[in-house]
Order: structure tokens, then sequence, then C-alpha cells
């Protein structure tokens, strides 16, 4: 499994150490190593710790520095080498200077040595060397695109000394509260986003084919980037009901049957092969499901936006207060205020449903849609 958590320091301290069993949970499923990197006047720090209980890991965690700095931290669930400091991220990948943190299952193995993980066969056969004769490599877009097409469905994330940070397939994770949650199978999202919902169909009955990794066991589809979702994907592959983390899975086991529906009941709407319903968007609304809304916002982005606008209109909720919202969620909130379907499409897919499902209510046609989310900003 393996969990990396990103953002301000004492932002991720505060919320593993504040939010009731998050950090309980987190460690339950990935007890074999804790590890952060962060940036220190003397370069790169590294620190890491195999917990034998929580108590371990909450001491641990209570050591974070309660600043502003950026910080990565790594829960570990062993999948390849042996459990101990060695095989514990993050890695040197310029020893001092660049290290990293993964996530995943990376399909380049441990064969030439068992004892090590995958992780540390992936630096040593294909990063070490460019990286130590061109540090700034980690920062490249052009060599991170490279790195995510050749991984796949894995997360990696790079610091330096300077405490510049990038991501990897930053996309397949999710966003929260300004930090970035590499899964969603891994922990319980719920623990800390209220009403959040995995749901084992997300937008599979609203677009009958597309190019989704499909994680029926540990939380469901993972989002495209921030800048591809404004146009409703081509069909061009089937979903995967096993996680491709799975040692098990394999991509010729699983078939796709698509739902049928009655085209008298389906929305009017541009995009050919959508089959998102006015009553389906209500019933994500009334729920505030947000996994499956954005799903649909990834997959049918311009379907779920035009018939969210055409169908409802906003109110802000009576326990929404503005000075609550981060500076991201507050640029998405007057979007969608204000229905401007142009600007709204800039955002990340995630943070577009949970303001959509967290911060307002929607009216359809002059019957309240009032979602059953209480009340999380009191």
């Amino acid at each position: 499994m393996c969990l990396i958590i990103t953002g301000k320091s004492a932002q991720i301290r505060s919320t593993l150490l504040d939010t009731h069993a998050l950090l309980s949970d987190i460690y339950s499923s990935n007890p074999d190593g804790i590890g952060i990197m962060y940036a220190t006047t003397k370069g790169l720090k590294v620190v890491k710790t195999l917990p034998k209980s929580i108590a371990d890991a909450t001491q641990f965690i209570s050591k974070l520095p309660n600043d502003d700095r950026e910080l990565a931290i790594h829960f570990r669930w062993t999948t390849h080498g042996h459990t101990n400091m060695e095989n514990c991220h993050p890695y040197d990948v310029v020893k001092g200077y660049v290290g990293m943190m993964h996530n995943g299952v990376l399909h380049t193995g441990n064969a030439a040595d068992k004892a090590k993980s995958d992780t540390w066969h992936f630096i040593q056969d294909y990063l070490a060397s460019p990286v130590a004769e061109h540090p700034a490599l980690v920062h490249n877009e052009k060599f991170l695109d490279l790195i995510a097409e050749f991984i796949g469905d894995n997360r990696f994330v790079f610091m330096d000394g300077e405490g510049k940070m990038s991501h990897v397939n930053y996309d397949q994770g999710v966003e929260h509260d300004g930090m970035w949650f590499s899964n969603t199978y891994a922990w319980r999202p719920s623990r800390l986003i209220p009403q959040y919902q995995s749901s084992y169909k997300y937008a599979s009955r609203y677009a009958n084919a597309y190019d989704y990794d499909y994680d029926d066991n540990y939380g469901g589809y993972k989002s495209l980037p921030a800048n591809s979702w404004k146009t409703d994907l081509k069909p061009t592959g089937t979903p995967r009901k096993l996680s491709a983390h799975d040692p098990a899975w394999s991509e010729d086991d699983y078939e796709y049957v698509d739902e049928a529906y009655d085209p008298d009941v389906l929305a009017e709407t541009a995009e050919e092969g959508s089959y998102l319903r006015v009553d389906d968007l209500e019933s994500l609304l009334i729920n505030a499901n947000v996994d499956e809304l954005e799903a649909c916002l990834s997959v049918i982005p311009a379907t779920t936006i035009n018939m969210l606008f055409k169908h409802f209109k906003a109110e802000p909720t009576r326990w929404t207060k503005a000075k609550d919202l981060s500076a991201h969620e507050a640029e998405v909130y007057h979007a969608l205020l204000a229905e401007d379907s142009e600007n709204i499409y800039k955002y990340e897919t995630m943070t577009v449903a949970e303001v959509i499902c967290y911060y307002l209510n929607w009216e359809r046609n002059d019957v309240p849609v009032r979602n059953t989310l209480p009340a999380l900003l009191s």
C-alpha cells in the first residue's frame, strides 16, 4: 500500500495529531516505517523510524516542525524488500541533496537483490546517474512526464536541499485543505473529509468507456491532469476491477459491460455517448457524493458542468464561512456562484467536487436540493 502526504509541515502535523483516529488508521494499514523529508539551512533533512506501536508513530509525528516549510511524509507497507531502515522512505537520489518517496508497485521489480525494495532498484537503475549529473532534472516537467509514462500507476515525490518539491503523477492522488495524499486506498478519507464515500460504480454509469484505472477494491478512479478535464474523454479503454497494486492484477482478466438506459430519461447533452441524467446529478448533490461527482467531472466534464449550471442554482450553505476557505477553494467557490463555465475547468476536479458538495446548496427547478452533509464549518 503505502501513503505519501505533502504540504506544510504544521498543517500535516496538526491534521495527523488532531483528526480523530486518522493516524491510527494510516499506521494500521502502513506499519512498516515512517519517513519525512524537508529543507533546512544545512540542506535536505531526512528522518526515518520503524515504529512498533501507534504510540511510537504519534511521538514521531509530534516532532515534525511546527511551521510552514514544505514537508513530505511516507508511511510504508512492505511489498518488496526487507522491512528495515534502509528500505524506509525517503531514499537518497543524490545523497544529502535530492530525496525521493514512492507509492505503488513498480513493474521493474527487485529481482537483482530481493533484500532491497523496488524503489531502491529503480533509483539505482534509472535515476541516480542522470540526477547526480543534473539535479534540476527532478523539477523538469518533460523529464517528470517521461517518468510518469514509464511507471504508470505509481506516484513519486522528489525534494531537493532547498525545499523545492516535485510530484510524478500528482493527479493520481487527492488534495484536501492544502495537502496532497498519494492515494485513497491506504487510509480512510472519511476520517478527514466528512461524507466521503467510496463508490463501486463511480462514473461507469455515466460514460460508456474511458481510459481509467478502476480501483474497485480501494477507492475508485484516478483523476486526470488538471489541464486535461475541460473536454469529455473519447472512449479508449475498459475499467479495471482490481487495483493495479495487487500482484494478481492482470489487464486481461476484466471485461466491462455497459449499463442500459432509457433514452427518454437522458438529459440533453452535446456529448455523444454521455449517460449522465439530471436525476443522477441531483442524487450526487443531495448525498454530497464527492467521489462520484469528481469521476463525472474527470470523465465527462463538459456534460457535468453544463448540466449543473443549466438545471441547478448555487446558494451558500448556512455554515459556509469565507474566512475558512483556502484561497484555492475560494476561487472555485466564487466561480461556481458566478456560473463561470469558462474558468471552472482550470481547477482540480477534486477541489471542484468538494466545493460543490461541501460548501454550496443547489436548487433545481424551484425544488430545494439540500445535501445531507453535516455542517463542516460551524
